[in-house]
């Protein structure tokens, strides 16, 4: 019997505004791997994968957080890793499941190199964990987004629900230049994305959606004791406000490395109307304090509903500006 656990200690910092997995874990999966620290951040992957600049909404009884989370895992993973050559094998939850000990024996050896395997979630909860450990006594696994305080856990193989994403090999990157340019090109795509088959709207139509859902009534099937805050509520609440300005580090990286984006500051303006947006939410009792109470009451709910309505129109703007931009 054997068991080999890597030791990564805390790699998501939610007070910084990192609120989505995807990047720490892609960050901390670099530097095992001996990537540059300085250029494979949390900032570069949340920047690559629009995570920090794209709304989502969808009342489908999942956590729909971000693009990562709501996107499907294969194509999602083949644009992102595409954008910087990097090489992977995704087994899907089904396809390993049908062969647990064949990939049981392939995370071992990833593990007893010293890599992780990154763990792609399905089903409710669909974010990103690396699986950092494995005991052939105790048949668990340890899955970790860099918080083991909160959401570290050890559960057995077999039951883990997500797709496995094996990682050898660092990214080869032959025009930093070119990457961050595209990222920023691929942001009013990100941001009028079809509506998912599971029913996740994307930019300006999730605002408007989550408005309309307000005005019709969405919160009043739920009581005091079913309305589940984070999950109902503050998480589009989370993403409005990350989208305020926490990707302004990667686009104005991105206007360094391409001079001639002579429109980021713009666009980094208009991310900026999130700020006024959730601040006037708060005044009106829609922050992360809302209760169903204000949800319920039909005039509240059609103030909070017009000032998130008008964000449709800043993301409107923001494909505007960059679509309108030639290279």
């Amino acid at each position: 019997m054997s068991a080999n656990k890597l030791e990564l200690g805390q790699f998501i910092h939610w007070d910084w505004g990192q609120n989505y997995p995807f990047g720490a874990c892609m960050a901390k999966l670099m530097e095992c791997l001996g990537g540059d620290t300085s250029l494979y951040t949390y900032e570069f992957f949340a920047g690559l994968a629009g995570d920090d600049f794209v709304m989502c909404y969808g009342d489908n009884g999942k956590y729909n957080d971000c693009v990562s989370v709501c996107s499907d895992n294969e194509a999602f993973l083949a644009g992102v890793c595409g954008m910087i050559g990097l090489e992977y094998q995704l087994v899907r939850h089904d396809v390993w499941m049908a062969e647990t000990k064949k990939y049981y024996n392939a995370v071992r050896r990833y593990i007893d190199r010293g890599i992780p395997v990154l763990c792609a979630g399905v089903g409710k909860n669909g974010n990103y964990d690396l699986l950092i450990s494995y005991d052939d006594e105790t048949e668990k696994c340890h899955l970790s987004c860099g918080d083991d305080v909160q959401y570290g856990s050890d559960i057995p193989f077999s039951e883990i629900e997500c797709d496995l994403v094996f990682i050898e090999h660092l990214p080869m990157i032959t025009d930093l230049k070119a990457v961050y340019r595209n990222a920023v090109m691929q942001i009013p795509t990100r941001m009028t994305s079809d509506v998912t088959l599971d029913g996740v709207h994307f930019g300006a139509d999730a605002y408007r959606k989550w408005a309309a859902d307000i005005r019709d009534g969405r919160y009043d099937r739920y009581t005091a004791e079913t309305f589940e805050s984070w999950e109902h509520w503050c998480i589009y609440l989370c993403n409005l406000a990350t989208n305020g300005g926490h990707g302004e580090s990667f686009l104005r990286r991105a206007l360094e490395l391409n001079p001639d984006m002579t429109f980021i500051p713009e666009l980094i303006a208009l991310f900026h109307e999130n700020d006024k947006v959730w601040n006037e939410l708060e005044s009106l009792g829609g922050g992360f304090n809302c209760t169903i109470e204000t949800l319920h009451d039909k005039e509240k709910r059609a103030a909070i509903a017009d000032v998130i309505l008008r964000l449709a129109g800043t993301n409107e703007k923001i494909v505007r500006l960059v679509s309108a931009y030639a290279y």
